[in-house]
């Protein structure tokens, strides 16, 4: 009998390091997260949480060691960081553009065959699409978290990274 092999880990940092200079805001940071797994960072500001995510996120280099998604190097192909999804504390919204426009966006950039009907499902899914109009700038800081969280979400990343994703958010909302 053989047995089937494993998948490999949804996520795989090992001895990751990422310097600013000569300070180093990552330093031998090491995990595996497989499918249905979840991981909570605590830590004081400057501690490198946000630093971590962004290399997860294939919009940084490490400066030594190796993160993975799915078995494919970071920060890798377009098509290795379509598999994430990035809440950040910043929105990542253009602010003149309305909720649908930027949650549309978001889908065309990752070559979603229905960019807009994504888009109006992703909104609905966090309860903002009363406000598909309405421009971001607009809206309050729990509203606009939600439909960045609707933007993060639009394309069904397979690893979801979140930078204080309940910044803003009301009970409801979180």
């Amino acid at each position: 009998m053989t047995v089937p092999a494993a998948a490999p880990p949804e996520v795989e940092v090992q001895a990751l390091t990422r310097r600013y200079g000569q300070r180093r805001a990552l330093d031998g940071v090491s995990f595996t997260l497989r499918a249905g797994e979840a991981l909570a960072l605590f830590g004081p500001n400057g501690a490198g949480k946000t630093t971590l995510l962004r290399v997860l996120a294939g919009l940084l280099k490490p400066s030594s060691g190796s993160a993975r998604i799915e078995g494919e190097s970071l920060p890798g192909t377009a098509a290795t960081r379509g598999r994430t999804g990035l809440v950040s504390h910043h929105s990542l919204l253009y602010g003149p553009l309305t909720a649908l426009e930027n949650v549309t966006f978001t889908a065309r950039l990752h070559g979603l065959a229905q960019p807009e009907q994504a888009a109006r499902r992703a909104l609905a899914r966090l309860g903002v699409e009363d406000r598909a109009d309405t421009p971001v700038r607009l809206l309050s800081r729990g509203l606009s978290q939600r439909v960045s969280i609707a933007r993060a979400l639009v394309h069904e990343p397979r690893v979801v990274l979140a930078d204080e994703p309940y910044t803003g958010l009301d009970a409801a909302g979180a």
